[in-house]
């Protein structure tokens, strides 16, 4: 019997129904079903594979203007009324040095929606893992190392590992880390990400195996040739095309679960939703920047802007990625 895969909370766990009934767009109480958001910009690290040029940029751009706290309340309320049930929360470098993230993850709360957040682990204090595990906020987390002289490699820091291991320990502590069942599929709350290059890819046994000891799901991925990535490639990250071919199977074999925002039914953003970058510029990557303009939250409800999407995008449950093959095309 093929072992039931593991989702995170948040991303992807939503019945066929609910998927086809988005797809559909038919009833504007079930236009979505989940909402992307941007926090920061600012990192306290500096990794070679940023796509934001280390907090930044966001998708190549320079950052001009930023949402309002009113803003994200308008996105995520507006986001409900229309079907959504979690809010994945990417940011302009590291998601938990937003002061307006705690509003956000309550205000997520309080519509009945799960928090999704990418963090790097450096702030999850006793009492910052508490307040996430008490709003049912899930976590993903990156490590690419679990020894601390390549992670400072990566990272470009000195002297955070430790305080990412405490972090993630703090976490577990607080009850993250349990299976639960979601609309049918297995879930949980806490998933550690590995980034995989020719520098920490013969150690990927050890970093699975950090997860299994602690229960935790482990995905990893290759990453895109972007932001400071490229200034690496070749020295750290590939130093080949039938290299990258090998780190990417080598991902592939060791990942425990599919890449975040990538669904059965295909991308996230493209099916079932939309991702509002920093300035509320709608966009269905946070990567790569659209060719076609989706409206702002700061003048477009959201309603419009799904509307604007499915119309320019109509949903189709295919796996390929619209903005990178457009963007592709043009390279």
């Amino acid at each position: 019997m093929t072992k039931k895969p593991i989702l995170l909370r948040g991303n992807g766990d939503f019945s066929e129904e609910q998927f086809l009934r988005v797809m559909k767009a038919e009833d504007e109480n079930h236009l979505m079903l989940s909402l992307g958001l941007t926090t920061g910009p600012g990192c306290n690290m500096r990794c070679i594979y940023c796509y934001n040029d280390g907090g930044s940029k966001e998708a190549g751009h320079e950052i001009l203007r930023q949402m309002t706290l009113e803003d994200y309340k308008k996105a995520i309320k507006e986001s409900a009324a229309l079907g959504a049930q979690s809010v994945i929360i990417v940011g302009v470098g590291e998601t938990m040095m937003d002061k307006k993230l705690k509003n956000i993850i309550e205000l997520t709360s309080e519509q009945g929606m799960y928090p999704l957040i990418f963090t790097n682990g450096t702030r999850l204090s006793k009492e910052t893992a508490k307040f996430l595990f008490d709003h049912q906020t899930t976590v993903y987390l990156a490590l690419d190392s679990v020894r601390e002289e390549v992670f400072n490699r990566i990272t470009n820091t000195k002297g955070i590992f430790p305080k990412v291991i405490k972090g993630i320990d703090n976490c577990l502590d607080a009850g993250f880390g349990n299976i639960t069942v979601h609309n049918g599929h297995n879930v949980t709350d806490f998933s550690i990400n590995t980034m995989v290059m020719k520098m920490n890819v013969d150690h990927l046994d050890e970093i699975e195996k950090f997860c299994d000891d602690r229960n935790l799901l482990f995905t990893c991925r290759f990453p895109e040739k972007l932001g400071t990535a490229p200034d690496y490639w070749q020295s750290i990250i590939a130093a080949s095309p039938e290299e990258e071919q090998r780190l990417k199977k080598e991902a592939e074999k060791h990942s425990q679960g599919g890449e975040v925002f990538r669904t059965e039914h295909g991308c996230l953003f493209w099916v079932a939703g939309v991702l509002l970058g920093i300035d509320g510029q709608a966009r269905l990557c946070y990567s790569r920047d659209n060719q076609k303009d989706f409206g702002n939250i700061k003048t477009n409800s959201m309603l419009d802007i799904i509307r604007k999407k499915n119309a320019i995008y109509p949903p189709v449950k295919e796996y390929f990625c619209p903005i990178h093959v457009e963007l592709d095309q043009m390279l």
